[in-house]
């Protein structure tokens, strides 16, 4: 930390950090950005997101994953383009300058290949001015429970085994098809703020063929790997069902695993998962909210860190406001770790900090932002400090403190990507706020289709069937990672 410091750009790249007075009486720049009351902090990277009206906005209340998934076939059709430019104008405006976005291969639009359909999202992204790491999801097998879907399909009445036979067939996309998508991506999208992963859905979702077929994609392109995994105790039974272990020990046989591959959520890891991510490389990115709202748990992430595992930190669409404010995350990330006892280990101010900048930039395989330091390219970030220390703070307090305890993105005043400013003075700059707001209204003040009509009936007429199914399942008893309440 530099106090009154200073950060020199050139050309998009920083080129000397030092004390402001020292670096003015060498350098004429052709403008002097911020003031004495600013903190500048690396661009926060969201390492985990799908999409940008949340569930709840779109009228789905949190419940248990396995039964959210089916609810969220009610929602209506939102226009991708506009979607993913207003959540990125959320993300700016809390000083996110890097996304992972991790989209739906079967909410795009049925009627577009998948090339054009992804294309809309990464038009968006290129408009907004952020860093994107993107892939579709996709997966083959075990679509309505953690079952053979025909198998599940004649438990049902015939007529409602019908209409969800229709349903998971709505984009039937097979491997061949999503490998030739996401290489032509890689190909023609890619660029300094852009890059294209592969992404299997989940262990349980996908078949081993799907599996393995793209991790060598990913290997071949020198890419990024991104997979759900372990987020709900049911997910890591059916390991224990399936295969007689975890699903990430599955990934690991499969030889899948490594430096490449970050994975989302990780919230029932086993002991083994522990060291076998260690000795992979492998990442996680935790997502506490998410897990919360979603009654999926608490990651074992100070387990982690004690590994050297690298951990990141994602809002996963469903941050704890539905208003995709990092520093809020990275608060909720810090408490939900401090376990009872004097000396339990916890994470400090400095290393959730990490979870959303340094960490996450190998996540996202952009090495050259997430520090403050010469020949990075200038993501930059300028928290206004006025709200966070009135009306008073203790002057001795460290400012990481500070931003953790009680920073929020309304304390965001600027933002660079490349030098370039798309924030300033908490006005976006590269499109009209407001006038995206008034699209997206409009595009959402339609009457339902047909086909989206169909499909919120669909998903009232099949919950009861997919909850009693889980219900069905004994919970495991498994090790746990932290103790809060004994009895």
């Amino acid at each position: 930390m530099v106090a009154d410091g200073a950060v020199v750009v050139q050309d998009g790249a920083i080129v000397e950090v030092g004390r402001y007075n020292e670096l003015i009486g060498r350098y004429q720049p052709d403008e002097v950005i911020g003031s004495s009351r600013h903190v500048v902090i690396p661009g926060l990277i969201n390492a985990h997101h799908h999409v940008g009206l949340t569930p709840f906005q779109l009228g789905s209340l949190d419940m248990p994953l396995e039964t959210w998934i089916v609810a969220r076939w009610a929602l209506r059709e939102v226009d991708p383009y506009l979607d993913t430019l207003w959540c990125a104008i959320q993300m700016i405006e809390s000083g996110i300058t890097t996304v992972q976005h991790n989209h739906m291969a079967a909410r795009l639009p049925p009627e577009m290949g998948l090339y054009d359909a992804a294309s809309q999202v990464l038009d968006a992204y290129d408009a907004s001015g952020m860093r994107v790491a993107f892939s579709m999801f996709t997966r083959d097998q075990n679509h309505l429970v953690y079952e053979d879907d025909e198998r599940f399909l004649s438990t049902l009445p015939s007529e409602l085994a019908e209409r969800a036979r229709e349903r998971i067939n709505i984009r039937p996309t097979s491997l061949e098809e999503y490998l030739s998508a996401t290489a032509e991506l890689h190909s023609r999208r890619s660029g300094p703020r852009t890059n294209i992963f592969v992404s299997p859905h989940n262990v349980h979702w996908c078949s081993d063929e799907m599996l393995t077929a793209m991790s060598d994609l990913a290997r071949r392109q020198e890419t990024g790997f991104h997979v759900h995994l372990q987020e709900t105790i049911y997910q890591r039974m059916y390991g224990t069902r399936h295969w007689n272990k975890t699903p990430l020990a599955h990934l690991a046989e499969l030889g899948t695993l490594g430096p490449e591959v970050s994975c989302a959520h990780g919230v029932w890891l086993s002991e083994s998962d522990l060291d076998i991510l260690s000795e992979t490389g492998t990442a996680i990115c935790t997502n506490p909210s998410s897990n919360l709202r979603l009654k999926s748990g608490v990651a074992p992430i100070n387990r982690l860190l004690e590994r050297g595992v690298t951990v990141a930190l994602g809002i996963d669409e469903a941050g704890i406001n539905d208003d995709n404010d990092i520093l809020q995350e990275m608060r909720m990330a810090q408490k939900i770790h401090r376990e009872p006892g004097v000396l339990s280990p916890h994470p400090t101010s400095h290393d959730v900090f990490r979870l959303a900048t340094s960490n996450a930039a190998k996540v996202t395989f952009f090495d050259d932002v997430g520090t403050i330091e010469p020949g990075k390219r200038a993501d930059l970030v300028l928290i206004d400090m006025e709200r966070i220390e009135e009306p008073y703070l203790h002057p001795d307090t460290d400012v990481v403190d500070a931003l953790i305890y009680r920073g929020k993105g309304l304390d965001v005043d600027t933002v660079l990507v490349d030098g370039e400013v798309i924030l300033r003075d908490r006005k976006f700059l590269k499109a009209d706020k407001a006038e995206v707001a008034v699209r997206l209204k409009e595009s959402l003040s339609r009457e339902l289709t047909d086909r989206e009509a169909r499909a919120g009936r669909l998903s009232k007429d099949i919950l009861p069937y997919i909850n009693y199914w889980f219900s069905e399942w004994e919970l495991e008893s498994g090790e746990g990672h932290y103790t809060y309440n004994l009895r």
